[in-house]
């Protein structure tokens, strides 16, 4: 990441730059509007695999019994929430960090009967 820089004409405004030196996210002057481009960072995707099993079980010709469970995020995967506004400014050293996390495991066991 480059830095502020003071020559003798001018301020540079702080800049991420890319390996090879190329500018990635420029501070824009005061009162000018920036280059980039509206959804230019992304939030990390979300995955979640939700399974459900059903059962049904014949009593009489009438009477049906049906037993099930439902997991919702079976995989247990965290969701990364998306970076804050406070954590969208350039300058912060806390800059795109990703603070919380959903997405718990939920299992519903469930049962009904049916006349």
């Amino acid at each position: 990441m480059g830095l502020g820089v003071r020559d003798d004409k001018s301020w540079k405004a702080p800049v991420w730059e890319s390996s090879g030196g190329n500018g990635l996210l420029v501070n824009p002057a005061p009162g000018q509007l920036g280059t980039s481009s509206f959804g230019l960072l992304r939030g990390p995707g979300a995955k979640s695999l939700n399974l459900n099993l059903i059962k049904r079980i014949k009593i009489t010709e009438r009477i049906t019994m049906q037993i099930g469970a439902t997991a919702q995020n079976a995989t247990n995967t965290p969701i990364f929430a998306d970076p804050t506004t406070t954590n969208m400014n350039i300058n912060s050293t806390s800059f795109g960090r990703i603070t919380s996390a959903t997405g718990a495991r939920l299992l519903v066991l469930q049962g009904r009967v049916n006349f």
